[in-house]
């Protein structure tokens, strides 16, 4: 963390700066993110659920054109 007066470096744990003695700022904690998740399995195992459902339907649907049939 840098001092908001002579912006010389300290370490997180200090409360006052080790050059100039003025008192540090308390660090702000950030929230924990929590996990981007959709009845219980991440967005990207959606995404891949998706991808392949429609590769599926695709398959079904265009397969018997590609060999000669109606």
């Amino acid at each position: 963390m840098d001092c908001p007066k002579c912006d010389t470096w300290n370490p997180d744990d200090k409360n006052v700066c080790w050059r100039c003695q003025t008192e540090l700022p308390k660090p702000v904690e950030k929230k924990p993110r929590k996990p981007m998740s959709f009845l219980g399995l991440p967005r990207w195992a959606w995404a891949a659920l998706a991808v392949m459902l429609i590769l599926w339907t695709a398959a079904q649907c265009f397969a018997p054109a590609l060999v000669g049939g109606r």
